[in-house]
């Protein structure tokens, strides 16, 4: 015995919203949290979410790499390593696979975008192998972190082809598009939607990437790592050649290019490894994605139009930061100089992924109001009461499934600057940060690494002082002056 029509209603309904529950949005107060200064509280919410996904969801990979961010702004190095190792783990796990491929892109449509699993940004990617590294020497390791450093630059060259091919990856998700999705050409090269993406993004014209999507940050600490441990000439070659596109992308900054001079003369056995004192400084926080909305013409049977209105990301700029570091020694003042912006390096891979995101949109935008009319003019056909629990049901569908992917690694930083100076006899640097000071343990002889990294003036800062010595204890955690 069949259904009657209202119950097969009802049941339409409960299917279609059953599409609609999304996971990725559970992170996003722990991120706000972690933006507002309340590390300890994000950190230990980003353990409980990333436990939740570690079993391999959509949500895995960013779960653990902000696990592994946070657990590291308080210290946690280890945890933090591990989750970062985790992180790379799923994404090489991802690798392996053949891919996310266009049809599954789109079969994505019916329900929320975070349902695609989440891959890592090549920049991502970047990050958590130069973290690693980081942590790494936190813990007094001075030799793993050449191999994590590898692997970052691994990454920068599949960024370098993932941008080659995403002409062609294009081609392939559009003409997939017009096979699933009536009208999409029409919605496509509508004036009005040009006119819309226009005044969204248009801003963003203005972030040029870097060079071969390099990262100044990374070949910089890199190079200032392999010269500190220099094991053979062949470390300072690869220092030199790392700092010469280095320089090349951050041209202001005048300590790369001593750095670079420095590197051409132990390459060349011209001068001894001088005592010294490099600092990075990890300022503010990068671009976060919000939540807008676009009207989408949709062209559906003869000359119908219905303008659809769809929720799209835009990268939001924090501008809250410390604008430059002040380094304070018995001889001297020094000033960290621009090394790396990372509104730049987020903003132009969002603005590279833009025509492909915007494809996506347009596709499941059209697919669900054809999806919506088919079934509901089939329903009107059989049954009023089903056709208004299909009315019902499509709306519901098309509402809950109508969100952006806001997935991105929010706590990376703003801006990344550099500065270098000879290592003071008395072992002690005094850094200002806004208003507040703080005395740091340096080694008078040899090659320290000081990293900081500062959210905004008001939160506490995580300053870790690293000797690229193994025989020497790491200093961290200096008091406050």
């Amino acid at each position: 015995m069949s259904a009657p029509p209202f119950h097969f209603g009802i049941l339409v309904l409960l299917a279609l919203a059953a599409l609609a529950s999304g996971c990725a949005t559970q992170l996003l107060p722990i991120q706000q949290a972690f933006r507002q200064g309340d590390f300890q509280g994000a950190a230990e919410g980003s353990r409980a979410y990333a436990r939740r996904h570690a079993g391999g969801s959509p949500q895995t990979v960013i779960a653990h790499i902000e696990h592994g961010s946070m657990a590291r702004m308080i210290g946690n190095f280890r945890e933090s390593d591990a989750a970062f190792a985790r992180a790379e783990a799923r994404m090489a796990e991802l690798d392996r696979k053949p891919g996310i491929s266009t049809s599954e892109r789109l079969s994505a449509m019916a329900r929320t975008p975070d349902r695609i699993a989440y891959e890592g940004f090549a920049y991502d990617r970047q990050f958590v192998a130069a973290y690693r590294a980081l942590n790494a020497l936190a813990m007094g390791d001075t030799e793993t972190p050449r191999q994590h450093f590898v692997r970052a630059d691994r990454w920068q060259s599949l960024a370098i082809a993932q941008n080659r091919e995403r002409a062609e990856r294009l081609r392939r998700d559009q003409a997939a598009a017009r096979g699933q999705a009536r009208g999409f050409d029409q919605t496509l090269s509508d004036p009005r939607l040009d006119a819309q993406t226009k005044e969204k993004y248009g801003d963003l014209e203005r972030f040029e990437p870097y060079a071969d999507y390099a990262n100044p940050y990374i070949d910089t600490l890199r190079a200032v790592y392999l010269m500190g441990v220099a094991e053979s000439p062949s470390d300072y070659d690869l220092a030199r050649n790392l700092l010469r596109r280095a320089a090349g992308m951050s041209p202001d900054n005048p300590f790369v290019r001593e750095d670079l001079d420095l590197a051409d003369a132990l390459s060349r056995g011209a001068v001894e490894p001088p005592d010294l004192v490099h600092v990075f400084f990890e300022t503010g926080l990068a671009p976060f994605r919000g939540q807008t909305r676009l009207s989408i013409p949709v062209f559906l049977v003869s000359d119908r139009v219905q303008v659809v209105p769809i929720a799209a990301p835009y990268l939001v700029f924090d501008e809250r930061s410390v604008t430059a570091l002040r380094i304070d020694t018995p001889d001297t003042v020094y000033t960290t100089a621009p090394l790396a912006s990372l509104d730049r390096i987020v903003a132009a891979e969002f603005q590279a992924q833009l025509p492909g995101l915007i494809t996506r949109m347009i596709a499941a935008a059209v697919f669900k109001v054809g999806v919506q009319y088919g079934v509901t003019e089939f329903a009107e056909r059989v049954d009023p009461i089903l056709h208004i629990a299909a009315i019902i049901g499509g709306l519901i569908w098309a509402s809950a499934t109508n969100e952006a992917d806001l997935r991105t690694w929010a706590t990376l930083p703003k801006e990344v600057q550099y500065a270098r100076l000879p290592a003071p006899s008395g072992g002690e640097i005094t850094l200002l940060i806004g208003a507040q000071s703080y005395v740091v343990p340096v080694e008078p002889e040899g090659v320290s690494l000081v990293v900081v990294r500062s959210v905004s003036s008001g939160t506490p800062p995580l300053i870790v002082s690293s000797p690229l010595d193994p025989t020497t204890p790491i200093r961290m955690a200096p008091e406050q002056q």
